[in-house]
């Protein structure tokens, strides 16, 4: 039985109906959105787009890209001012363009150097990334300006050190770098002629040159030691470091008070003499100034066998120039009891400066009272047995 005998409509007419009425919703409800949203583009992006920079210097930004999916992104940068340069950089490597993974995005930095004669004022410079997902252009602002990198200094603990030519001197220097990047920092030093100076950052015996961050400090030292045969005196020692641009210099004296040294001995160079016990034996001493610079209040002393005396004149110097040579007179007197032999006794020079030790080796003799006592006994008895037979041999 057919659909009009039926009562029913066709089955193409209920299907044109359906058709209208999702017309008429349609109309009403407005245009259907898409399944799926239109993809996004690419974004390029730094944290600092305006920076201040002075003349000579770099100017560094870090890029960072958003894209909708891995691709590659070209770079290129457009309003570079004349005789300036940019290039991009990453990976260790100058670049043109990134791959860039949404999950991994690469790390690229934008240099700008700035000549040494660029002028006062703001320069923009426009990066731009273009990618099969779109482009996009990040406006840079590099306003130059001739302090703007901050400044680096070189301080010293004590600038100046004082001491005899044998010793070394250590300074202990801060070196300031306050600018705004890390930077290495090379490191020299001179001195006078027949000098050693050597500058190294602190607590490296190698090393000439340090990496300082961005505001921070390190610690240097600077060895100083003096020729052999240097006089007294100040002498001036110059550390520079270089760096961020930049070379600061610091001057440092080492005064020399020159070396201290005496040297005791005879005015004939024989250690030795002799003395009867009992009996005082006048003994020179020399006391020579063998160093650089003078040597003060100088006395003398002695160390001698028990019972023994030793006493000098003058009983003290006060001063001995260098080159000098001061006479001493010692007196040594040993003991009244002391039997025939070699002694041993040191006879020390002592100054604020120096000392000086000296060996004395003392004969002790029989006196020649003795030895005439003795004779004249001998002779008494010759003389007693010559009269003793005279007188009664003839009985």
């Amino acid at each position: 039985m057919s659909d009009r005998v039926s009562g029913h409509p066709s089955r193409s007419r209920l299907a044109s109906r359906a058709a209208l009425l999702l017309g008429v919703l349609g109309l009403i409800a407005g245009p259907a959105a898409p399944i799926v949203g239109a993809a996004g583009g690419v974004t390029v992006t730094t944290p600092f787009p305006a920076v201040v920079a002075q003349p000579g210097s770099t100017a560094s930004f870090k890029l960072a890209f958003t894209v909708p999916s891995a691709q590659r992104l070209d770079l290129k940068a457009d309003g570079v001012p004349t005789g300036w340069t940019a290039q991009f950089s990453g990976g260790g490597s100058v670049v043109d363009g990134a791959y860039v993974d949404p999950k991994a995005p690469p790390e690229v930095t934008l240099a700008v150097n700035i000549p040494k004669d660029a002028t006062a004022g703001t320069s923009t410079i426009r990066v731009v990334a273009t990618g099969v997902s779109g482009a996009d252009t990040l406006p840079l602002s590099i306003r130059v300006a001739a302090a703007a990198a901050g400044d680096v200094t070189l301080t010293s603990d004590f600038p100046e050190l004082k001491g005899p030519s044998t010793a070394s001197f250590t300074f202990n220097l801060t070196l300031t770098n306050g600018t705004p990047t890390e930077s290495q920092f090379s490191m020299d030093a001179t001195g006078p002629d027949g000098w050693t100076v050597a500058v190294k950052p602190a607590g490296q015996a190698q090393a000439t040159s340090t990496v300082v961050p961005a505001g921070g400090s390190t610690s240097i030292t600077a060895s100083v030691t003096p020729a052999p045969d240097v006089a007294a005196g100040s002498f001036p020692i110059t550390v520079s470091v270089s760096g961020a641009g930049k070379t600061v210099t610091t001057d440092l004296t080492v005064t020399i008070t020159g070396t201290f040294s005496l040297a005791a001995s005879t005015p004939d160079k024989v250690l030795s003499t002799t003395a009867n016990a009992g009996s005082a034996k006048p003994f020179q001493i020399t006391v020579a100034n063998t160093g650089t610079a003078p040597v003060t209040a100088v006395t003398p002393s002695a160390s001698a066998p028990t019972g023994w005396t030793v006493t000098f004149a003058p009983e003290s110097v006060a001063s001995i120039a260098p080159g000098a040579t001061e006479t001493l007179t010692a007196t040594i007197t040993p003991s009244a009891d002391a039997i025939a032999g070699d002694y041993a006794l040191t006879i020390t020079t002592k100054g604020a400066e120096a000392t000086s030790d000296v060996a004395i080796r003392v004969r002790v003799e029989t006196p020649q009272v003795w030895w005439i006592a003795g004779v004249l006994l001998i002779v008494a008895v010759f003389a007693g047995l010559y009269w003793v037979f005279r007188t009664y041999g003839r009985r």
